[in-house]
């Protein structure tokens, strides 16, 4: 399969890359683009360690092939997300009510977090859209704790 050459915006800097097109966002992300903030966790989009924004849309970055990302696309992780409200608040939370243990989840929770503030969300509907989430870890117990303190 030719490559396919994507020029992107990744956290801020602009960064080229160029992959077989059905590679995994993730993949490229971590091993061409230097994005080491996004996690291989599930691999089927459920567990959250991977999220990011892409021109502004929440996606499993495991689930989406390169060739489907846009040329001059935008690509947000938490690392360029950090001084937003909803992410201060996120990983507050999280690091003081210690939900998990291996902390792969929590980057990918506070870009969620970080999104749903965008729509004007409340902490119920983040709490929703993490129903999906798994954690293998610790389970949802304690996100929910942590996320009651958001």
């Amino acid at each position: 399969m030719k490559g396919v050459r994507r020029s992107l915006l990744c956290d801020g800097v602009a960064k080229t890359a160029t992959a077989d097109a059905d590679v995994p966002l993730l993949e490229v992300a971590r091993a061409e683009l230097g994005m080491r903030r996004l996690i291989r966790g599930c691999d089927d989009g459920r567990c959250g360690a991977c999220r990011a924004l892409v021109d502004g849309v929440l996606v499993a970055t495991c689930r989406v092939p390169w060739g489907t990302v846009a040329e001059g696309a935008t690509i947000a992780t938490a690392e360029s997300l950090e001084g937003t409200p909803a992410v201060v608040r996120v990983l507050a939370a999280f690091e003081s009510e210690r939900p998990t243990r291996c902390r792969m989840c929590v980057g990918g929770l506070a870009v969620t977090a970080a999104a749903l503030e965008r729509q004007g969300a409340t902490p119920e509907h983040l709490e929703a859209l993490l129903e999906d989430a798994t954690c293998s870890c610790t389970g949802r117990g304690s996100w929910r704790r942590a996320l009651g303190a958001v």
